[in-house]
Order: C-alpha cells, then structure tokens, then sequence
C-alpha cells in the first residue's frame, strides 16, 4: 500500500464556495459517517475577522454542533451533503483517506491510501472531471490509525452517529435518552454509558491527551 499525499483545486470546490468568505482555514480531523453524498466529521474551523459560527452554513455544512473553541478557531461535530460531482467521482472508489484534510482558501490538501494501480486510476479519472491534482508526495503507508475515533469500539461509533443523526446533541435536544434507547432497541443505561465513553475518548484524542 501506498499514501500519495495531493494538493487539488478547480471545480471541486464548488460547494465549499459560500464558506471561504466565512473562514480561513477548515481541518477535517475525523470522518466517521462517508457515503458517496452526504459526510459527518470533526474539524476545526478558523474564522475570518467579523464571523460567527452561527453563520457557518452551506450545503456542505448543513449541521454544526461546537465541542470548543479559543478565540476564532472551533472544534466542531458537523453534517452536511457533498455537490453532484463530488458524489459522482466518490461513487466510483472506495476511498481510503488520512487526516486531516485541509481546505485552505480554494486548495485542498489530503493523503490517499491505495495499491499503486488504485492511486493512478484516481489521478486519471479526476483528470477527466478537469479537477487540479499535484502530488506532493508518495511514501509506503505505514497503518497507523491516528484519527480521533480509532479507538472507539464499533458500538460506540454507532450510537454516537445514532445520537447525532436523531438530535441528541442538538439545543434544545430533539430527543432524549429514554427515546433514543428505545428507537436503537437498547436499555437506555447501557445507551448512556457507550455515550459517555465516546464522548470522553473522542474529546481526549481531540485534545492530545492520553488514554
């Protein structure tokens, strides 16, 4: 296996247009929820001087849920819908991505994992879709799973993805414990404690600090 690390441009990045008046620098530190349309992460967000992350809403951020901040940079839960051509040139790999992917200004920079052949037809088809590919790098690619879910079990990315999706995490909250629970079909202590867990293993990567 091979990590070719890319810098792209072009057309890619039509539906991250509205924000880049918005922030200067977006970081997806994790992606626990990556379908050829739609994608929830953890990133930070840097804001431009005068913005408010209340007003950080695109289509490719449609939620947004703050974990913490200092001064203009958010660590932040968010949701949101990929445009059609991303979708389209997503729905024919089954992309292995390292983190984090960095969108700075209209250039995004991410690393790839694949066999030399994988990496090569990605090069090829985003040529077709006319999207700027430079390779920054290419190095053998050593599995070392350092992004801030490795370390939850499958149960608990499940039910933290569950919890999001129904409004848990949402002010006022959508939906409580007791309904959570019973829609997951599981007894609501067993719910809070695979929570409780996440939520301090997720928080505790984030924040460099040691299991």
């Amino acid at each position: 296996m091979r990590k070719m690390t890319v810098s792209v441009s072009g057309s890619i990045f039509q539906c991250c247009v509205p924000l880049t008046s918005m922030i200067d620098r977006l970081e997806v530190l994790s992606i626990f929820n990556f379908t050829p349309t739609t994608h929830t992460e953890v990133c930070n967000i840097t804001l431009k001087d005068g913005m408010s992350i209340e007003s950080i809403k695109s289509d490719y951020i449609t939620d947004l849920i703050i974990i913490g901040n200092e001064d203009k940079k958010y660590t932040c839960l968010t949701k949101g819908n990929f445009s059609d051509e991303i979708s389209r040139f997503l729905g024919q790999f089954d992309l292995k991505l390292e983190y984090p992917i960095i969108f700075d200004g209209t250039i995004c920079q991410f690393g790839i994992i694949g066999s030399s052949e994988e990496l090569n037809n990605i090069l090829k088809i985003a040529k077709e879709f006319g999207w700027g590919f430079e390779i920054l790098s290419v190095q053998k690619y050593d599995p070392l799973d350092l992004n801030a879910f490795s370390k939850l079990t499958k149960k608990q990315k499940e039910i933290l993805l569950h919890a999001y999706d129904n409004g848990y995490f949402d002010h006022p909250r959508k939906i409580n414990a007791d309904q959570l629970a019973r829609k997951i079909g599981i007894h609501k202590t067993t719910l809070l404690e695979h929570l409780h867990k996440a939520e301090n293993q997720v928080i505790r990567n984030l924040i460099g600090k040691k299991s």
